[in-house]
């Protein structure tokens, strides 16, 4: 919708906004991406759906990849979840 008509109506949940967004905290218990869109959609307001999937989908390819994730130069690392848990600092 967002690409063809311009109109944004939801987040895109990929495999990179649903790692991420778990690993950083944003949402908790998300099995699916679709729960990992619901989620986020409550959290973030709608003025900032727009740009939000391709911004995570960057920082999970960039930065917070599937194995090892850069976590030592993470802007992110005071607050993120994954970070924290394994003691990555």
């Amino acid at each position: 919708m967002q690409s063809a008509w311009g109109k944004c109506v939801g987040i895109g949940v990929d495999v990179h906004v649903h790692r991420v967004s778990g690993r950083i905290g944003w949402t908790t218990d998300c099995r699916t991406p679709e729960d990992t869109r619901k989620s986020l959609e409550t959290l973030f307001p709608q003025e900032e759906w727009e740009g939000l999937n391709h911004l995570v989908i960057s920082f999970g390819q960039l930065q917070c990849t599937p194995i090892k994730p850069k976590c030592g130069e993470c802007p992110l690392r005071k607050e993120c979840k994954y970070n924290n848990n394994n003691n990555l600092t």
